[in-house]
């Protein structure tokens, strides 16, 4: 559930929640029961922000506390913190760490909470390594918690796929941000419109980018891979790879095997908004995940280079996927 906390801050321009990479100050909050509490930088911690009038607490924080439990031993703190300082009883019974409450909505005002859940894994220098907006999986953050510990940045390689390309609009402007930060990509094409856009399909593949099939009109029932096949050739590829439309899996197009590639799709058809479109992909791409995109989606172009930035400050590489061994 997101929590629109709005209502707390009117008057002042809200930056953006954190996102990994970013660097959290010293702060001072009071305890549930009054007590001044002043944090800093100097150990590992999970910044659990919750409203206790909002019913998805009571999904995050046992997972929390299974994290909490895995890692017994390690040097990693916990904070729950109630966004505007209530508390219900329940909630008092389940926090996990130091409960603070941040009356009238100031500091997480500050630093750009703006939904809760959200939850927030700092390293000892302040940096975060970890950021999950809604209820997060307790493996997840026991993985990124023992992962900051190590003092091992993300690394490794991540590919950038759009689906429906060519797009009728917004191609030349997406391959402008990839050239520019020389990053490649992988297309899965709507073969039947590699004619109309035929500038725009050349020039994907001089500048470095993959071309494979996405379908050859879209929505159709069946998709003839042969004949996108044939089409992709005339342009320099082969379609080895095929993503059905509305599916995230990636097939090998000669065995319709699935890949094993994690997937991170943030619903870009959707057109959420810049910003979030950076938060939903920025704090959870890990180690070999696909990113899902579109061509034709002018937020996407937008958060293009934000999303490029902060993943290549957590270490990450861009790639083209290759095609499959075998």
């Amino acid at each position: 559930m997101t929590a629109l906390l709005a209502a707390f801050v009117l008057g002042f321009h809200r930056p953006d929640p954190p996102v990994v990479g970013d660097r959290i100050a010293p702060f001072t909050l009071v305890t549930r029961e009054g007590r001044p509490f002043d944090w800093k930088p100097k150990r590992a911690t999970v910044i659990c922000f919750c409203a206790f009038w909002c019913d998805t607490w009571k999904d995050q924080l046992p997972r929390i506390r299974e994290a909490q439990e895995a890692l017994t031993g390690s040097p990693v703190d916990f904070l729950t913190i109630s966004v505007d300082g209530r508390w219900s009883e329940r909630g008092k019974q389940a926090a996990v760490g130091v409960d603070l409450s941040d009356q009238g909505n100031r500091w997480c005002s500050l630093i750009g909470v703006d939904r809760v859940p959200y939850t927030l894994l700092v390293d000892k220098e302040g940096v975060v390594r970890w950021a999950s907006y809604g209820v997060l999986r307790s493996l997840d953050l026991v993985g990124a918690a023992r992962q900051a510990l190590a003092g091992k940045a993300a690394g490794g390689a991540v590919y950038l796929t759009f689906d429906d390309f060519p797009a009728p609009k917004g191609n030349d402007e997406l391959l402008d941000v990839l050239r520019a930060r020389q990053v490649p990509a992988t297309f899965f094409c709507v073969c039947s419109r590699l004619d109309a856009y035929a500038d725009a399909v050349r020039r994907a593949v001089a500048e470095g980018h993959r071309l494979e099939i996405h379908a050859w009109i879209h929505d159709e029932p069946y998709t003839d891979l042969a004949k996108c096949q044939e089409a992709l050739r005339r342009f320099g590829g082969d379609g080895t790879l095929f993503r059905p439309h509305g599916s995230e899996f990636i097939l090998d197009s000669k065995t319709m095997a699935r890949l094993s590639f994690p997937v991170v799709d943030p619903y870009d058809f959707q057109r959420p908004g810049k910003d979030e479109l950076i938060r939903r992909i920025s704090g959870t791409v890990r180690p070999g995940a696909v990113i899902q995109l579109h061509a034709g989606v002018q937020e996407t172009v937008a958060a293009l280079p934000d999303i490029i930035a902060k993943l290549r400050q957590r270490g990450f590489i861009f790639e083209s996927l290759e095609k499959p061994s075998g």
